[in-house]
């Protein structure tokens, strides 16, 4: 495992403790009534589905950039249908806290992906000089 991956696993594991602990103290104090108990699973699915997807990404940054550029839009729409499906699937079956669902899911996706596209961004700078 290279230096890039093992870094951006440990950004991913802080943030999905942070994210983790905020749910936590939200869910515990500010809106208790709806409780989501998939979030824990929602972060670890989220977070495996990341590091999976930026590791491929990252092969392909090191040896073929024009590569990288083509099949970073067919990631991120692979990426996107694997969360849609993910909520489709928990909305058909518990329908219950559908907009504290659609929230989480919501900061998740944007904290992994800012975290993602910067750790990209930075990588394919480097590459091209």
């Amino acid at each position: 495992m290279n230096r890039e991956l093992r870094q951006f696993i440990t950004r991913i594991f802080i943030a999905s403790i942070v994210l983790a602990a905020a749910g936590a103290g939200i869910f515990a104090f500010v809106v208790p009534q709806h409780y989501l108990p998939v979030l824990p699973w929602m972060l670890g699915f989220f977070a495996l589905i990341t590091i999976l997807l930026h590791g491929y990404q990252l092969r392909l940054a090191k040896k073929d950039v024009a590569r990288f550029t083509r099949s970073s839009m067919l990631v991120s729409l692979f990426r996107l249908m694997l969360y849609s499906i993910f909520a489709i699937v928990y909305m058909v079956v518990d329908s219950t806290e559908v907009a504290a669902f659609v929230v989480s899911l919501v900061v998740i996706y944007i904290v992994f992906t800012f975290i993602e596209v910067a750790d990209l961004s930075r990588i394919s700078r480097s590459n091209q000089k």
